[in-house]
């Protein structure tokens, strides 16, 4: 009995011996997990401010500043490199070479300017929706989002009465986007639509145009119902030299068009070759831990640069 006894002490002293070096283990794993985010984290801090300094400075030289194009400085991705513990990598995508959700939000209904712009904007949404083969009648819907009334838009359109009968139950917005994924929020948007569109749809806190120096053939070929998606994509891989005008691109791109003096009336209010706004996603990698940063920065006509927003992950 005195012999069992003292093997079942030992029996347990053991497993708590095991069990208290495991708990050790997993503690000191977790600490070194959390060092190395926090330390990734201030690394991709310093891949923002590469790419800040990387938009001051091209808009400081006189020779692009007039332009934004997929040829300067800022466009070239930094290639992984290897820093203290681990390596660091990233890229800067110009935002306006995407469409702004915002722009079909309607601030002054009195405002007749506003208004059609509107509907211009509507009909490249429209039209964009239909380059990316998405057959879903979500415009109206998500201008109820954004618009600061309660009326349904007739007769795609949806407010609170829609949103309350969901689980859980929430209300419609009424104010700009702040991301593009509040699509999913949205009546009749799909996450299937929703990874379609992603990769060409911002959400910008003022009205921009598309930069024709760097937008996909996609956001080209919604510029209008002239261009497919075949005619942007020869319009893209012809891109060799910088557009620094919008007359010079509708020149170039004019022989695509048969109605050519509707075709310049169409793209004309929807287009520019310079940009303000910029994502910045960077990727750090410490040990097995990764940490990834995106920010939103706005170039200031001063040159100075302001970022806008951070979130982690990649978009």
């Amino acid at each position: 009995m005195a012999l069992l006894t003292a093997l079942l002490i030992v029996s347990l002293a053991t497993i708590i011996a095991v069990n208290i070096s495991e708990r050790q283990q997993y503690d000191i794993r977790r600490v070194e997990n959390l060092l190395h985010s926090e330390q990734g984290y201030y690394y991709a801090l310093g891949g923002e401010a590469w790419a800040r300094s990387a938009l001051y400075r091209d808009h400081k030289n006189k020779n692009t500043s007039s332009t934004d194009n997929l040829f300067e400085d800022w466009a070239q991705p930094l290639p992984v490199t290897i820093i203290a513990g681990g390596s660091i990598s990233g890229q800067v995508y110009d935002l306006q070479g995407r469409f702004n959700l915002n722009n079909l939000h309607l601030k002054n209904p009195a405002d007749q300017q506003q208004v059609n712009n509107q509907k211009l904007q509507r009909a490249y949404f429209e039209r964009l929706l239909s380059v990316l083969d998405i057959k879903a009648n979500v415009t109206q819907a998500i201008m109820d989002w954004m618009d600061q009334d309660s009326d349904i838009t007739f007769p795609d359109g949806a407010e609170d009465q829609t949103y309350s009968q969901q689980t859980p139950p929430y209300r419609t917005s009424n104010r700009i986007m702040s991301s593009p994924s509040e699509l999913v929020l949205i009546e009749g948007v799909t996450i299937e639509m929703y990874a379609k569109l992603k990769h060409f749809v911002t959400a910008l806190p003022e009205v921009t145009t598309i930069n024709i120096n760097t937008a996909p053939a996609e956001i080209i070929a919604a510029l209008s119902t002239q261009i497919d998606l075949q005619k942007a994509s020869e319009i893209v891989e012809q891109r060799t030299d910088v557009y620094d005008s919008n007359t010079k691109f509708i020149d170039a791109t004019k022989t695509y068009a048969a109605n050519k003096n509707q075709y310049e009336l169409d793209i004309t209010p929807l287009i520019g070759v310079s940009s303000q706004y910029f994502q910045v996603q960077a990727q750090v990698q410490m040990d097995n831990v990764s940490t990834n940063l995106n920010s939103i920065l706005k170039r200031q006509t001063n040159s100075s640069i302001e970022v806008i927003a951070r979130s982690p992950g990649i978009d």
